[in-house]
């Protein structure tokens, strides 16, 4: 099997990232829809609980794909990484761009999720939807 080049791995790389750009712009969209129907069951006058908790379910599914798309992506960045790290191995000579690409990301261990901050970030946004909707107004 041949191996792959420094050229496309990083080709493939930059094809995957405009998709995961894509998802990142549909994931804040998600939010900001979770967030607008929180703000909205809160300013509702009744107590409409099959909205609470729809609007929950939203929220929280919104913030899980997120995590989804967020925990990809590092898995990818760390796999592109990797593969130049192996292409670097066998003899290879890589530009200074792809040795600082995988000083920054390659890594030994397999990678289970993203950053932390973006965990803070996810887990910030999921207390906003569920706060809006679920804590007293006074």
């Amino acid at each position: 099997m041949e191996q792959m080049t420094e050229m496309q791995a990083l080709t493939m790389f930059g094809t995957y990232s405009i998709a995961f750009a894509l998802r990142s712009i549909g994931s804040l969209l998600m939010i900001w829809l979770a967030l607008r129907i929180a703000s909205n069951i809160r300013m509702s006058e009744e107590d409409n609980m099959p909205g609470k908790v729809l609007g929950t379910a939203f929220g929280g599914l919104t913030v899980m794909f997120a995590y989804y798309w967020q925990t990809a992506y590092w898995g990818l960045r760390a796999n592109v990484a990797n593969g130049l790290n192996d292409l670097s191995s066998s003899g290879a000579e890589l530009s200074a761009g792809s040795q600082q690409f995988v000083a920054n990301f390659a890594s030994a261990d397999p990678v289970t999720g993203p950053g932390a901050i973006v965990i803070v970030f996810d887990l910030v946004v999921l207390a906003m939807i569920l706060g809006t909707i679920w804590l007293p107004k006074k």
